[in-house]
């Protein structure tokens, strides 16, 4: 008996036409014989059910999805005319009267079919029949013993939790992924493993039984601001994509280096792009690029970019340009006692974009060696890609693979250049993306991204390259300096129609300007004027900051109008 009730509760979606037509009877038996004169009551909340369904309240609406369809508010609709129509009748005649019972059964008839014969309801039956059998499935796939806790349908398929056997661990999931995929009859690429990072003995396994990332993601610009100019901050997280279950991709650049990994033809300069356009967004940002096969991936971004590299020697002068960059920042930072660079418009991040990282001279990737180790307290970062980041591809002795926090793995063609991309141990954690089959298709890891989640980056045409280039264009750019008739890019990186260093304040920020006029000053000091000119500010912006140095003992007046800072800053270092 026991086990008939469980059948019943469990099947009771299936089983819920029987339910409807008892529950009628029941209470149209109960209302002739207590309340017959209610009928009007229940013709009442017939109606009344009918006009909620026309509303569609937003809280009934959000606690049931379906009723967004407007088939599912027409069967709704009927059904609750029907039965509080039968009701009415059963009051005053009763529930076996004359043909009632045979109008009851015609009812069930009419509204059982679109019931039973709805997708998702199959499905659920399906998912049912897998629970009920998963034991056979895990014994079949290598996985004794484990049991399906629960499940749940979505969008792209079901979800359930995995009981494993003890002494049973998600690594052996892991490696028995393939079977079980094979146990359970679905697609090569459609189940997904994740941890339960609470219970050990858990994991999550998903069906995907129809690719979400089938069709590309299309490109989501940032609303402009009213005057056209950037107005995000990259403290924030950008958004780079979506995951299989449609929630947003949001990665942390603000002090973080970027590898993206992948195979020829995987998607690496789609996903540069996207990467490249959120950064644009935000006003605290400069951009340097550095592309050898001759600006052909980064030049469409010349609107942006303040230098550009396209040989070797011009990217070792911008990459020594970052090296010197980060330490004036450094020592900005070591007299002012502060660890960290903060971003803002006019002491803005660097970003250093590299596409195919192992092209790079010896010496250039020595020059970004030292970005990738100093560069993240003073934000000045690296983006790199490259197909395999091996040993000999990102230089010989280089610990800056090492170095990146945030990387993006594509599809790649052999299961060890995950472990080289990622990280060691990887690939055996579930991190396997050869089996990938479409552009834009990712796994990342980075801080808070330590599960493995396939993704899609949006996908950016070269119209959207165009149309955002133009829409955030900065002074100082490299189109400005071409524009201005100026030559062609020169090896000593210092300006050129396809390099420039932008406006004197375009990366360091009249901060710094201010101090290094300060430091450099002569015994007598200097004044009011130059520092004006060294900055770029107006009189009361210094006079404030003259101030508060004279306050914590970094700045004096040796003279009427005059000023110098009193330390060098490596005196201030223990």
């Amino acid at each position: 008996m026991g086990e008939l009730f469980r059948v019943l509760w469990r099947y009771r979606a299936e089983l819920a036409p029987l339910y409807w037509l008892a529950g009628c009877f029941i209470a149209g038996a109960w209302l002739h014989a207590v309340h017959s004169n209610w009928w009007p009551v229940t013709g009442l909340a017939g109606i009344a059910g009918i006009v909620t369904l026309a509303i569609r309240p937003a809280r009934l609406v959000e606690r049931f999805p379906l009723l967004a369809r407007w088939r599912v508010r027409l069967w709704g609709g009927g059904f609750i005319g029907y039965v509080s129509a039968w009701l009415s009748c059963a009051a005053i005649y009763g529930a076996t009267a004359g043909p009632m019972e045979s109008f009851a059964l015609l009812g069930a008839g009419v509204f059982a079919g679109p019931w039973l014969w709805r997708e998702d309801r199959r499905r659920l039956t399906r998912v049912r029949i897998v629970r009920d059998k998963f034991p056979d499935t895990a014994d079949a796939a290598g996985l004794t013993g484990a049991k399906m806790v629960s499940a749940v349908m979505d969008r792209w398929g079901w979800t359930a939790r995995i009981k494993l056997r003890r002494g049973q661990t998600y690594g052996d999931v892991v490696k028995h992924l393939p079977e079980l995929e094979s146990a359970l009859g679905s697609r090569i690429g459609g189940t997904r493993a994740e941890p339960v990072t609470e219970d050990a003995s858990q994991f999550t396994l998903r069906l995907v039984e129809t690719d979400p990332h089938a069709a590309p993601v299309n490109w989501e610009p940032r609303p402009v601001s009213v005057t056209g100019k950037p107005h995000l901050s990259i403290t924030q997280s950008i958004i780079v994509g979506l995951f299989e279950d449609g929630t947003p991709i949001t990665v942390p650049l603000l002090r973080k280096h970027v590898l993206i990994g992948g195979a020829t033809d995987s998607g690496k300069s789609g996903l540069l792009n996207v990467i490249l356009a959120r950064i644009v967004e935000c006003a605290d940002t400069v951009i340097w690029g550095i592309d050898l096969k001759r600006g052909m991936e980064l030049a469409p971004w010349s609107n942006v970019l303040q230098r550009l590299a396209t040989d070797n020697d011009s990217a070792e002068c911008l990459l020594k340009a970052g090296v010197e960059e980060l330490e004036k920042r450094a020592e900005f930072l070591t007299s002012r006692g502060r660890r960290e660079w903060y971003p803002k418009f006019d002491a803005p991040a660097l970003f250093i974009v590299i596409d195919e990282y192992a092209e790079l001279s010896a010496k250039a990737q020595k020059y970004a060696d030292s970005i990738a180790r100093r560069g993240r307290a003073v934000c000045v970062n690296l983006i790199i890609a490259t197909q395999r980041p091996t040993q000999k591809a990102m230089g010989d002795g280089s610990a800056i693979r090492s170095q990146m926090n945030i990387r993006f793995c594509l599809k790649v063609n052999e299961r060890p250049d995950v472990d080289l991309i990622l990280g060691a141990g990887k690939l055996s954690a579930g991190w396997d993306t050869t089996s990938f089959d479409g552009a834009g298709k990712f796994l990342v890891s980075g801080p808070g991204m330590n599960t493995p989640r396939r993704g899609r980056a949006f996908l950016i045409t070269d119209a959207d390259v165009t149309h955002t280039a133009a829409t955030y264009a900065r002074t100082g750019s490299v189109a400005d300096t071409a524009g201005a008739g100026t030559s062609e890019s020169r090896s000593d990186g210092r300006s050129g129609g396809r390099e420039t260093t932008g406006a004197p304040l375009g990366v360091s920020g009249p901060e710094m300007a201010l101090w290094a006029a300060l430091r450099d000053a002569p015994r007598e000091g200097v004044t009011l004027a130059v520092l004006q000119a060294a900055t770029g500010k107006g009189r009361p912006w210094i006079y404030r900051r003259l101030k508060a140095g004279q306050a914590d003992g970094t700045v004096t007046n040796p003279d009427y109008g005059r000023w110098k800072a009193t330390t060098r800053p490596q005196d201030h270092v223990t």
